[in-house]
């Protein structure tokens, strides 16, 4: 199983990397009283599912348990195709 890597991107706001494939955001919910951490997958597949969690140790813990069972439902060429159209720059 691949690792899954924090990226800060603001305070308590991380972009989820698998290498270097974009997968998903963690990010503390302020906005929320109380405030929680908001986690989802950001692969465009039907279904990709999205939570909340008291802390980032359990928001990091769910994103990975949800990320492995999206893997399980969807093939390969599925992901190639998610992550072909997420990764199309409007720069060039």
């Amino acid at each position: 199983m691949t690792t899954l890597l924090l990226r800060s991107i603001g305070p308590r706001d991380y972009t989820v990397l698998e290498g270097e494939q974009r997968i998903g955001r963690i990010r503390w919910a302020k906005e929320r009283s109380p405030g929680v951490w908001l986690w989802h997958i950001q692969v465009h597949i039907p279904g990709a599912p999205f939570g909340s969690a008291k802390d980032l140790d359990e928001a990091k813990a769910a994103f990975k348990a949800a990320w492995a069972a999206m893997k399980l439902k969807h093939s390969a060429d599925d992901f190639a195709r998610a992550f072909k159209a997420m990764n199309i720059r409007g720069d060039g």
